[in-house]
C-alpha cells in the first residue's frame, strides 16, 4: 500500500466522483430525476473528499464540519433515490435530525477528540448504509434485476468502510484515522468509497433503466390489451399494405388474419372510394391529415358491403413512416340517416317522394332548361271515387289502393321522371326534359296524362286481411282527374306552377271527372280530353 498513499487517492476520489456527477447529470436532463439526484450526490461525495483534503491545513472544525456535512448529504440523498425507486412512502423529514451531526462534530474539533468523531460518524453513516441494504435485499417486481446486485455490492463495500473505522477507532488506534496519515486504514477506506461509490453509481444507473424498460413492458403490454380489446377496428397501414390489425377489425370483415395482413388495403374497399381513400393514404402518412376523418364502404367477407367511418393518425412502425387508423362500423348509423332522410322526403305509406322532395326536383328542372330549351310537364292528380273505398271496407283497403295507384303510376313513367304523393289521395307527376317545341311538348305530356287515366281506371282487387286470419278479396274501380301544366325556363317558380296544376285538377273535377284539364294560365284557355 505505500504507492497508494493519501496524497495520490483523495485526487483520484474527488476526481472520479466529479466526473461520475457530470456523466450523470448529462444523462439524466432531462427527464431522468433519479439520475439527477444521484450526480448531485457524487458532487458533495467528491466536495467532502475536498474538504477532507485541507484536514491539517485549515482550522479543524471546517474540514471536519463541511466533509461530514457533505458526506451526511450523499448518504441522505441516495436513500432518498431508492426510496423514489421502490415507491416507498416515507416522511420526507426523516433525515432532519442527521444534519445535526456536523453540528456536533463543531464542538470537538480537537485532534484528541478524533476517536469520538470517528465512533459517532460511522454509526450514523453505517446505519444509512445498513437502511440501503435493506432496503435492496427487500424483493421488487420493478427493480429485480443486475442493477440491484450490483448497487447492494457497492453499499456493502461503502458499509466495510465505516466498520473497518469503527474498528481503528475502538482498538485506540486514532493515528491510523488521521487523513494526513499514509497507512493501510487510510488507503483501504479511500479504496473502497472509490470502488463502493462508482459501483453504486453504476448500479443506480442500471436500476433506472431497468425500471424503464419494465415500464415500457408494462405499457406496451397495456396497450396491446387495449388494442385487442378495443370496440374499433384498429390497422396499421405501411405502404398501402396492412401489417396490423386488431381482432376486432378482423371480426368485423370476417377474415383471418392470414388473410388480411400484407394484403392492400383498397382490395378491401368498394371500388367507388378507392380513390378517396388512396388520396387521405397519402396526407396522412405525409402527417397531412390530423383530425381527418371520413366514410367509405368495405367489402366484407360474409356480411356483404357495409358502411365503416376511418380514421387515424401519421405513425411509425418497425422505423418506417405507416399510419395508424381506427375503423367504426356506422352501417346502422347510415341505415338510421337514411330511413330519417327518407321520412323527410318520403310518403311513408307509398314510399313516394313527398311535396318538399317534388318541389325541390322541380326547381332543379327549372334550371336545367335555362341550359338545355327543353319544356316540361306537370301534372296534378285527384283520385275519384276514392272516398267509398275507405267508407265501405276500412282505411286498410284505401291504403291499398294507394300503394296501388302509386305503382301503377310508376310504370307509367319514365327513370327521369318524379311521381310524388302529396297527401290523401293527391299525387302529382313532373314530366322533364320533353321536347324543345312546344306542341310536341304538350302532345307528348297529354299522351302520357291519357295512359295515366287508363291504368288507373282499371279495377283495384284488394286483399283485405280478416280477423279470423283468413283474406278476403275486394274489387274496387276509380279514376282520377289530372290538371296540366307545361313549364319552361320562363314559366315562373315552382310553387306557382303547383297552384296552376292543382287549379286546373279542380276544373277537371267540375267538368266531369276521369278528365284532363290544361291550366288555362298558360294557354289562354281551358282544353279538356
Amino acid at each position: 500500500m505505500t504507492g497508494l498513499n493519501v496524497s495520490t487517492l483523495v485526487p483520484v476520489v474527488v476526481i472520479v466522483s466529479f466526473g461520475w456527477a457530470m456523466a450523470l447529470a448529462y444523462v439524466a436532463m432531462p427527464r431522468k430525476k433519479d439520475l439527477l439526484w444521484c450526480a448531485l450526490a457524487m458532487a458533495l461525495h467528491g466536495v467532502a473528499y475536498v474538504c477532507f483534503a485541507f484536514t491539517g491545513k485549515a482550522p479543524l472544525f471546517v474540514p471536519v464540519v463541511l466533509g461530514n456535512a457533505a458526506l451526511l448529504a450523499c448518504l441522505v440523498l441516495i436513500v432518498e433515490i431508492f426510496l423514489d425507486l421502490r415507491a416507498v412512502q416515507a416522511w420526507r423529514w426523516w433525515w432532519a435530525p442527521l444534519m445535526a451531526l456536523p453540528v456536533v462534530y463543531a464542538f470537538f474539533p480537537s485532534p484528541a477528540d478524533v476517536a469520538f468523531r470517528v465512533i459517532l460518524g460511522c454509526l450514523v453513516y453505517g446505519g444509512l448504509c445498513v437502511a440501503l441494504v435493506w432496503l435492496l435485499c427487500r424483493p421488487h417486481p420493478v427493480l429485480p434485476g443486475r442493477g440491484r446486485r450490483i448497487t447492494l455490492t457497492g453499499v456493502l463495500l461503502v458499509l466495510s468502510i465505516f466498520l473497518l473505522r469503527l474498528l481503528a477507532a475502538l482498538t485506540d488506534h486514532p493515528p491510523a484515522l488521521s487523513w494526513n496519515a499514509s497507512n493501510v486504514v487510510q488507503s483501504l477506506t479511500l479504496l473502497a468509497a472509490l470502488l463502493g461509490m462508482s459501483l453504486l453509481v453504476l448500479g443506480v444507473v442500471l436500476m433506472s433503466e431497468e425500471r424503464l424498460a419494465q415500464a415500457l413492458s408494462l405499457s406496451r403490454n397495456n396497450y396491446r390489451l387495449l388494442v385487442e380489446n378495443a370496440s374499433e377496428g384498429i390497422v396499421v397501414v405501411q405502404g398501402g399494405r396492412m401489417k396490423f390489425a386488431n381482432p376486432m377489425l378482423l371480426s368485423l370483415l370476417g377474415f383471418a388474419e392470414e388473410d388480411v395482413l400484407g394484403q392492400n388495403l383498397l382490395q378491401f374497399v368498394h371500388e367507388d372510394d378507392r380513390a378517396k381513400v388512396a388520396e387521405a393514404y397519402q396526407l396522412r402518412v405525409q402527417g397531412l391529415a390530423q383530425g381527418l376523418k371520413y366514410p367509405l364502404r368495405v367489402l366484407t367477407h360474409d356480411r356483404g358491403t357495409r358502411w365503416f367511418e376511418i380514421s387515424g393518425t401519421h405513425f411509425v412502425w418497425e422505423g418506417h413512416p405507416a399510419t395508424l387508423n381506427f375503423l367504426t362500423d356506422i352501417q346502422d348509423r347510415v341505415e338510421m340517416e337514411n330511413q330519417i332522410r327518407s321520412l323527410a322526403y318520403h310518403d311513408s305509406l307509398t314510399q313516394l317522394p313527398n311535396r318538399v322532395l317534388m318541389c325541390d326536383r322541380l326547381k332543379q328542372a327549372l334550371a336545367n332548361h335555362k341550359r338545355v330549351p327543353r319544356y316540361g310537364a306537370l301534372m296534378f292528380l285527384d283520385l275519384d271515387n276514392f272516398k267509398p273505398v275507405n267508407d265501405a271496407h276500412g282505411h286498410v283497403a284505401g291504403d291499398l289502393v294507394l300503394i296501388e295507384v302509386a305503382q301503377r303510376l310508376m310504370r307509367c313513367v319514365r327513370e327521369t321522371d318524379t311521381v310524388a304523393r302529396f297527401g290523401g289521395d293527391e299525387f302529382v307527376v313532373m314530366l322533364a326534359d320533353l321536347h324543345e317545341d312546344r306542341l310536341t311538348s304538350l302532345a307528348q305530356a297529354r299522351g302520357l296524362a291519357d295512359k295515366v287515366l287508363h291504368t288507373l281506371s282499371e279495377p283495384y282487387h284488394l286483399l283485405l286481411p280478416q280477423h279470423d286470419g283468413s283474406v278476403r278479396t275486394v274489387t274496387h274501380r276509380c279514376g282520377a282527374s289530372i290538371g296540366l301544366v307545361l313549364f319552361h325556363s320562363e314559366t315562373g317558380r315552382e310553387e306557382r306552377l303547383l297552384q296552376q296544376a292543382d287549379s286546373a285538377m279542380y276544373r277537371a273535377k267540375e267538368a266531369g271527372r276521369q278528365t284532363i284539364v290544361l291550366a288555362e294560365q298558360q294557354f289562354g284557355e281551358a282544353a279538356c280530353a
